[in-house]
Order: C-alpha cells, then sequence, then structure tokens
C-alpha cells in the first residue's frame, strides 16, 4: 500500500514540515519509509552564527535548519508508518521517559528528543509537559570537512536535495517510530 503523510509543527508554521511515504513494496523488496524534512532558510546572520558553531564543533539546540515540533494528534499517523515497517508484530512501548535517539540522512543528522518541563502553577501544584522535537544538523566531521561544509550552507547550500532532506526508516527503525509515538501519546 502506498502512503503520504505530512506532518506539520506545533507551532503550525509549514516550512517546518515533515513527510513520510510508502511505495508498494515488490515481493522480494524489503519495506521502507521514505522521509523528506523541509529544511528552513535561515537569514544570513543566524546562519553566520550557526556555522561558527559549527566549525567549532558545537550544536545549536535547535539544530542548524530550526526544530520541528510534533504534535499529539499526529501519534495514530506516525503508528501507522511502524506497523508498516514491522507488520505490526512488536508491541509499543507505553513507558514514556525522555529520550534522545538521532539517525542520518546523506548530509546531516537528525536528533530526535522527549523532553519534559516542569513549572509550578500559582496554586503550587507542578504541571508536567512532554515535547518532542526532531532538529537537523549538519554532519560532524573533521575540521577541513567542517570548514568546507560551512562555506557550503553560508553559501545557501542545504542539501543535495535542495530544500528538503531525505532519508529512509527501515524495518530495524521501526522501533525508533514506536518510542515516537507513545511520546507523542504523553504529550
Amino acid at each position: 500500500m502506498e502512503k503520504t503523510e505530512f506532518f506539520i509543527c506545533k507551532c503550525h508554521d509549514i516550512s517546518h514540515q515533515l513527510v513520510l511515504e510508502t511505495l508498494e513494496p515488490t515481493e522480494d523488496e524489503e519495506r521502507v519509509v521514505y522521509g523528506c524534512f523541509h529544511i528552513v532558510h535561515l537569514e544570513f546572520w543566524d546562519k553566520l552564527k550557526s556555522a561558527t558553531k559549527y566549525l567549532f564543533g558545537r550544536k545549536r539546540k535547535d539544530g542548524d535548519f530550526d526544530a520541528l515540533l510534533l504534535r499529539p494528534e499526529d501519534a495514530d499517523r506516525m503508528e501507522w508508518f511502524a506497523n508498516f515497517l514491522d507488520g505490526g508484530v512488536s508491541a509499543t512501548d507505553k513507558a514514556v521517559a525522555p529520550f534522545y535517539f538521532t539517525f542520518s540522512s546523506k548530509e546531516n543528522v537528525y536528533d530526535v528528543a522527549l523532553e519534559f518541563y516542569q513549572y509550578k502553577l500559582n496554586d503550587g501544584s507542578i504541571q508536567t509537559e512532554y515535547e518532542m522535537s526532531v532538529c537537523v544538523s549538519l554532519k560532524p566531521g573533521n575540521i577541513l570537512y567542517r570548514l568546507y561544509r560551512a562555506a557550503k550552507y553560508l553559501s545557501g547550500y542545504r542539501s543535495c536535495y535542495g530544500d528538503f532532506d531525505s532519508f529512509e526508516f527501515l524495518p530495524v527503525d521501526a522501533a525508533k517510530l514506536r518510542s515516537m509515538v507513545s511520546g507523542l501519546r504523553a504529550c
């Protein structure tokens, strides 16, 4: 079955988007979920600050291209892709704790994190909120590689795919999608 879903950021900015899609596999093909992440264009001064940090090996909290905050209502649609990859045979992990994992495309690194924030309400009780983010950063490397990538980045280069960066989830990655689903359900 072929399916395409768009995931828009919690902030409702349509430039912060993720697209997941499948193509009908033939009998001898492995199931694959293809992903495309919109690489947000930043102003020159923001790029310069980001490139300088990148050269010195420091990471920005929201990545080099802005973060995508996934919404709780996206959980069921994302679970469909996890079921597609593993046939629905693995159980969804109901335990929710802050987590962090990464995956890579050809040129960038994706950091997926479920974080929680606690704050005090006026009545003295403590409120806890969860937030799941996907941040894209330039791939690390030696200083010459970082210098080369920083120069390309400052000149406007984002990905070999243009405004979108492309990656794949394979059946072994179904657990990553499932942890994202359980995290979204906790939000």
